[in-house]
């Protein structure tokens, strides 16, 4: 506990402690979030927080207040004594300070113990939303070794809660209930009871109370397993029409609010510029910073929606020593022992660093984010004496933008002349640095699609041939004669690796570590623990097809459909830069000399400038270009890493749009 926790709790949990039940809800927030931390600890440090930050607040803003007063020329403090208002009008600068400080310090007091309290609530939807997800995947895991390794309810639940990296929040919830009985003592039915009350997640509640019900009432617990398996199944292929529905409305409004709504914007205002209004200000205002902020908003709300690759933590982490020889004396280590260990560690570092040098492919291959530690500074190594040079010849200033900060007309002349001057590089900076990432990020997902695409087939087939009375090991050597795409070649590792001395269990996990996809790892797993518990796999060898087989034709149907969304987000892009081509080329270029032709000296032409607009049009084209293949990329394949192609895509375009035709 820190000093601050301590300090909360001494000052304010005894206080907090007699009222407690007022805070009931929180107290539920907070074991439903798994926060290990009694609701009187949480709630005095939101107390001592927020006095902490309300104290803080409100002295920037008594100083803050004080500073803007006195740039505006504020007048000396004179402490001459007179009535109460003559003071008070003499003092009236550290007042007014004095009230600013106030409420800003009552504020964010407030703002800061509401976030505080909403920590736990807005930590269990999450929880809530990471239960739902894989809960199918553990009952089906669940029904696969009761029915097929014949384990009680207990074993099952312990097996499932150290596959937490697997099956994700589901087994962790499972972890606590296993951690109720081993370690609390308590019995099967009171340990999921506390479950029902310590989740989140409504239906992981509803199997737990069927689990319930099964086990009081003595019975068959593989066939709830069986029928809630099945009845998941069903629900999320409902669910996923839901989904694809929810999809579509949130296409509608992106396309309503980030694409049409900039683009009127940008069309009035650039109406009123010509006018002589002040509207170029907006016009910087919604390019550079609605555009961009509001489609990273509407990706945060794609991201709890759509979701994406679950950050899956382990429950428990044990420290195992080896303890077989604990009855024989061990000569401590000596220097040149610790010398050697050392050398051993930095050797190893140093071959797996050489191995990545040495194989630079494949290393990009499995992580593509490698690829940025190249393209960066490769990238600025060869565009900044590029830059250097441009804004050398085109007589750029660099030492008076750098050394005369307070100079705003200086600074604002020359930062507009680069901001004008920089542009294609940045693009081309951006092509650098993330056309190496999109290849081998395509790369990789492509390899494991098609991983994914082969391994319903690959557990039919053990499946059809252990029920013929084979051996799973040399089920596994069969199907590697016989010729399955992608899959073969790390098959027949399995079938070397088993004939090297390795047993099965060892060898399908290195298949799974060489694999590397969520479905792999949650079928292999089912398998090698039923394969430990017994010899008869026939039984999860099909209920592993028959998941694998419908998590592919969900994966199928669901991509399928998210593509229509991807095609919207293009047509919506298309027509965004059509306008922005119409308004560059048959409006712009014509508004001089017509306005002339009106009336000389008219306002509305002095401060019209041409070039300015079309480089604002042109970086509205491609910030729209690149959110929307980020946007594009998260609703099609649910990852915003897989919208970098569709950014670069379009921003493509735009770049030849403006280069060639405008």
């Amino acid at each position: 506990m820190s000093f601050l926790s301590s300090t909360a709790d001494r000052i304010f949990s005894h206080d907090i402690y007699k009222y407690v039940q007022r805070y009931s809800n929180l107290q539920s927030n907070i074991r439903k979030a798994h926060i290990p931390v009694p609701v009187e600890s949480y709630v005095s440090r939101a107390y001592l927080y927020s006095i902490l930050i309300g104290i803080i607040a409100g002295i920037i803003g008594f100083l803050s207040v004080m500073y803007i007063l006195d740039i505006k020329g504020a007048p000396v403090v004179n402490l001459g004594t007179g009535t109460l208002s003559g003071w008070m009008e003499v003092h009236i600068f550290e007042l007014t300070s004095l009230a600013s400080g106030i409420v800003a310090s009552l504020v964010f007091f407030r703002i800061t113990y509401l976030v505080y309290n909403l920590v736990p609530a807005v930590k269990s939807s999450v929880n809530q939303s990471a239960i739902d997800r894989s809960l199918p995947h553990a009952v089906s895991y669940m029904y696969g070794l009761s029915r097929g390794g014949g384990m009680n309810l207990f074993d099952i639940f312990k097996s499932l809660s150290g596959y937490s990296h697997v099956y994700g929040a589901s087994a962790e919830e499972v972890g606590y209930v296993v951690r109720d009985m081993s370690y609390l003592g308590q019995d099967l039915l009171t340990a999921l009871g506390n479950a029902t009350i310590r989740t989140s997640s409504e239906k992981y509640k509803d199997f737990i109370d069927g689990l319930v019900s099964i086990v009081s009432s003595g019975g068959d617990t593989t066939a709830y397993l069986k029928n809630k398996t099945e009845q998941y199944r069903l629900i999320s292929s409902i669910e996923q029409k839901f989904f694809m529905e929810k999809l579509g409305m949130l296409a509608e409004v992106y396309i309503s609010i980030f694409v049409v709504g900039p683009l009127f914007l940008v069309t009035i205002l650039v109406v009123l510029g010509i006018i002589g209004s002040t509207a170029t200000q907006l016009l910087y205002f919604v390019i550079y910073i609605m555009i961009p902020f509001g489609s990273l908003l509407f990706l945060l709300v794609l991201e709890v929606i759509v979701g994406g690759d679950e950050k899956l933590t382990f429950a428990y982490k044990t420290k195992k020593k080896l303890n077989v020889f604990n009855d024989i004396n061990v000569k401590p280590e000596s220097e040149d022992d610790i010398k050697r260990i050392r050398q051993m560690y930095f050797y190893e570092k140093l071959s797996g660093f050489i191995y990545a040098l040495s194989h630079p492919f494949k290393n990009l291959s499995e992580k593509p984010a490698n690829t940025f530690y190249l393209t960066i500074p490769l990238g600025l190594g060869i565009l900044l004496p590029i830059i250097y040079a441009k804004l050398a010849s085109e007589g750029v200033n660099l030492h008076d933008m750098l050394f005369n900060v307070g100079n705003v007309d200086i600074v604002g002349n020359i930062s507009q002349s680069i901001f004008a001057k920089l542009d294609n590089y940045v693009f081309y900076y951006l092509l650098i640095i993330l056309f190496p990432y999109i290849f081998f990020y395509e790369l990789r997902s492509r390899r494991i699609n098609r991983i994914e695409d082969q391994i319903p087939e690959f557990i039919k087939r053990l499946a059809s041939i252990n029920e013929a009375g084979i051996l799973l090991i040399d089920a596994i050597a069969l199907v590697a004669r016989s010729k399955i795409g992608i899959l073969h070649s790390e098959i027949s590792r399995v079938v070397e690796d088993i004939s090297w001395g390795t047993n099965l269990s060892d060898a399908l996990q290195k298949f799974e570590y060489r694999v590397r996809t969520d479905m792999t790892a949650r079928i292999i797993t089912l398998i090698i623990k039923a394969s430990e518990s017994t010899n008869d796999v026939r039984s999860v060898l099909a209920i592993a097809a028959t998941d694998a087989n419908i998590q592919k034709q969900l994966k199928k149907e669901r991509s399928n459909e998210m593509l229509i969304y991807v095609f919207i987000i293009y047509i919506a892009f298309f027509v965004f830069l059509f306008i922005i081509y119409v308004l560059a080329v048959n409006f712009l270029s014509n508004i001089p000399s017509s306005l002339d032709e009106v009336a000389e000296g008219m306002p509305m032409v002095a401060d019209f400038n041409i070039d300015e607009y079309t480089m604002l049009f042109f970086h509205a084209s491609m910030i729209q270009g690149f959110c929307s293949g980020l946007i594009a990329g998260k609703m099609g394949s649910g990852h915003i890493a897989a919208g970098l192609k569709h950014s670069m895509l379009m921003m493509l375009i735009a770049y030849g749009v403006f280069m060639f035709l405008i």
